[in-house]
């Protein structure tokens, strides 16, 4: 009888290791999913609205930005177009992780890992093409606005004449270098050298800046003397905003990178739930 009672004693024992065993297990699996859930929700509630700002940033740079495009020779279009597109697919992928985390649906989990992955790749492409158009944006927009110079024709209708009349008179200045330059760069066949356009004018009026550079005319309207190139790009904060654009995109790819951790974590789970 004593043996008896002493299997029953290591029966009971071995039957109360494995009840406390697997359920304080069940429990810290329990907390460590929940865990994920939630971060995976707060992380997903940040990017998604992040990937919304990037797709208003990306609308308001692609429609504000057309004055601007011929003279920085369309650098902002395929960024903004990636904004766009990375915003919207954010948004809509946003919403499958937090259903695939909900439901625990391993399949979710896994389809939402790989678009993040190609999202990532995307992102650093735009993050690097950002830091390379900062580093040349002074080079660009000087090429392109010495280009408009050299084909002015005092027509506003035509883009590049439009586009020039617009930068001088937005930033109360005159020329690329400056006010000199529409009797140094311009083209004889095109334009009077004699002349400055009318947006070079302090105060503008029909023909203000015709024959400022007449020497026998001594009567002239006062003009805007300095170059357009360094105000622009002073003034537009440019460079600065593109670098803005580039280090915005690197935080993305942190919290991206931390999200598809999350996410295979919560399906390798998933599958153990099943298993």
């Amino acid at each position: 009888s004593s043996g008896i009672n002493a299997e029953n004693g290591e029966f009971k024992y071995f039957q109360y290791y494995y009840i406390t065993n697997n359920l304080s297990q069940g429990i810290r699996m329990g907390c460590g999913t929940g865990l994920m859930k939630t971060l995976m929700f707060v992380f997903n509630g940040i990017v998604w609205i992040l990937g919304l700002v990037l797709f208003v940033v990306g609308v308001v740079v692609l429609v504000e930005g057309k004055n601007w495009n011929d003279i920085v020779d369309n650098k902002t279009v395929p960024v903004s177009v990636m904004l766009i597109v990375v915003g919207l697919v954010i948004a809509v992928v946003g919403f499958l992780g937090c259903c695939g985390a909900m439901k625990q649906n391993g399949s979710m989990l896994l389809v939402y890992a790989i678009i993040l992955g190609l999202i990532i790749i995307l992102q650093c492409v735009a993050g690097i093409l950002a830091f390379i158009f900062s580093d040349e944006s002074e080079e660009v927009v000087a090429r392109q606005m010495e280009k408009f110079i050299k084909t002015y024709t005092g027509n506003d209708e035509v883009q590049t004449d439009h586009v020039l009349n617009l930068i001088m008179e937005e930033y109360d200045c005159c020329g690329m270098n400056n006010y000199t330059d529409w009797n140094t760069l311009t083209n004889k066949m095109d334009w009077v050298q004699a002349n400055v356009p009318d947006s070079c004018c302090v105060t503008m009026s029909d023909r203000c800046g015709w024959g400022y550079f007449d020497k026998d005319i001594t009567d002239k309207e006062p003009i805007h003397q300095e170059g357009c190139l360094t105000k622009f790009l002073a003034e537009s904060k440019l460079d600065e905003n593109v670098k803005i654009f580039g280090i915005c995109a690197i935080v993305f790819l942190f919290l991206e990178f931390i999200q598809i951790i999350i996410a295979c974590a919560l399906r390798n789970d998933a599958k153990g739930v099943t298993a």
